[in-house]
């Protein structure tokens, strides 16, 4: 899936591969590609699995409360960032698709 939203709120946490993951509530302005349905979503960011560490060390990238683009995968039933890296993008209003 791929949508433009904003991250209104944290949603509570969840767990893949072993890790905590924080889920956000995404709202949802356009979907680009997929159909996750109507209304607000719950997507959790994607964490980095090889750091060992903190989930997040480079900060949640759902945690901004701006709009951006996100690229989501459904894993067990929840919403997923596709990468810790490249899940999320920043999107400012006026701004092109960065995309075809």
């Amino acid at each position: 899936m791929v949508l433009i939203g904003k991250p209104v709120s944290r949603a509570g946490e969840t767990r893949i591969y072993g890790h905590q993951a924080t889920t956000h509530l995404v709202e949802v302005e356009q979907v680009l590609k997929g159909d996750p349905g109507d209304g607000n979503l719950r997507i959790s960011s994607m964490p980095p699995t090889c750091t060992g560490g903190e989930s997040y060390p480079d900060g949640d990238p759902l945690d901004p409360n701006q709009r951006v683009i996100i690229f989501a995968t459904m894993q067990g039933g929840d919403w997923f960032t596709m990468t810790p890296a490249q899940g999320v993008l920043p999107f400012q209003q006026g701004t092109e698709l960065p995309f075809h």
